[in-house]
């Protein structure tokens, strides 16, 4: 416990992190704030980072760094600690352990630390046939981009929302694309269902892609063996997209749930520490759409919506009258793949059947519209479309969705 001002730290500077911090700022606690991010970037708009081309830089991450900077509220109570790693934490003295040599002691802490690029080849080995790209961070986005510019082949390993936008945006750069999905049939099949997931994988197939699933895919996966390959300059690009893992490894040896990510109750209190919270990507909660079941989303809004609700959550518990409420979170994401924009709106994953309400899957450009139903009830819609034809009738559903 510090003595004199409170001291609250953040660890992770992403946009969970940085709600958080600017949640606090409006409760008007009167505390320190610290906010410890392991990259150099102040918060950043990370799903930008695939949304559209960068111009070619000589400074790595100048470019997108400007186009995608997150403005925070500028407080004197708030201190960033950028290129600043958190090696351990010990909850129970409620001190942090830094990359520097240094200790900190804090009295709230908010944990935001995110999620990384899950990859076949361990450690610092390297595959022999390709040079082996995740990205995650801005320096990744820099160098995928300047890669693309000049490679005439890329591979990409997965078929998720950043593999998708990765691909369409290779496209763009004029490269020749190969998709590998080796666990299901086409892209979002683990929300979207299999019929969804077949029509997305024939739509990138008509724009250029080379798409293949199953053991055709797997065929063309790298052998995870290292190499001693002195130079990866003269290896085509191969980018994994194949999920992400979370950054828990410190907060080992707390006796904290941290089978997948940091479980916390509906108002991001760690359960088995007082005043230690989480928000995010990383964070595992009771999900408001389902009985009894924790959900972990990796999404933009997510961690907008956790991140506020876990500062205002740290003021309550400091003795700060703070508006908290249980989490209630309303699942949407969006994305655009060849110019195809989809929507999902809800927990789809939960249905037991689908319908679709307008459109045919064979013709996603001219608009398909899809109710997903738990028995008689609407759980989640999806909205695929070049254009805004069914945009109206989607709005409808989401007001039907949201008096779930």
């Amino acid at each position: 416990m510090t003595r004199g001002e409170p001291c609250i730290g953040i660890v992770g500077a992403g946009i969970a992190g940085l709600r958080a911090a600017n949640a606090l700022l409006k409760c008007k606690v009167d505390a320190r704030i610290v906010i410890f991010g392991d990259e150099t970037h102040r918060t950043y708009n990370r799903p930008g980072l695939t949304k559209k081309r960068y111009p070619s830089s000589d400074a790595p991450g100048t470019t997108i760094a400007e186009d995608l900077k997150v403005n925070g509220v500028e407080n004197k109570a708030l201190t960033w600690r950028l290129d600043t790693r958190v090696e351990t934490a010990d909850l129970r003295e409620k001190v942090l352990r830094l990359s520097t040599g240094e200790t900190f002691a804090y009295d709230a802490l908010v944990i935001a630390s995110g999620v990384r690029p899950r990859t076949s080849v361990e450690g610092d080995n390297e595959c022999e046939f390709h040079a082996h790209r995740t990205l995650r961070g801005l320096d990744d986005a820099q160098h995928i981009h300047s890669e693309l510019q000049t490679s005439k082949k890329v591979t990409i390993a997965g078929a998720g929302f950043v593999a998708c936008e990765l691909a369409s945006l290779a496209k763009e750069y004029g490269c020749e694309v190969v998709m590998l999905e080796t666990r299901r049939h086409g892209p979002f099949e683990s929300i979207l269902g299999r019929r969804i997931a077949m029509a997305l994988g024939r739509w990138i197939t008509q724009n250029g892609v080379t798409f293949l699933t199953g053991d055709s895919a797997k065929e063309l996966l790298c052998d995870p063996g290292a190499s001693n390959l002195e130079s990866s300059s003269d290896r085509p690009l191969f980018i994994e997209a194949i999920g992400s893992v979370p950054n828990v490894e410190w907060l080992r040896g707390n006796g904290l749930d941290l089978s997948d990510g940091v479980r916390v109750d509906a108002y991001m209190r760690v359960p088995e520490r007082e005043g230690v919270f989480a928000a995010g990507d990383i964070a595992r909660y009771p999900d408001p759409w389902t009985t009894e079941d924790l959900t972990r989303m990796e999404f933009w809004k997510n961690a907008i919506d956790t991140g506020d609700l876990a500062g205002r959550s740290v003021a309550s518990s400091l003795g700060y009258d703070s508006k908290t409420s249980r989490i209630g979170y309303f699942p949407s994401i969006a994305t655009e793949v060849f110019g195809l924009r989809i929507q999902i709106a809800g927990n789809p994953k939960t249905s037991d059947s689908m319908e679709i309400v307008r459109g045919d899957l064979d013709q996603l450009d001219c608009g398909v519209l899809v109710k997903f139903l738990r028995g008689e009830v609407m759980v989640g819609a999806a909205y695929m479309d070049k254009g805004a034809r069914f945009n109206s009738v989607y709005i409808e559903l989401l007001k039907s969705l949201k008096a779930h």
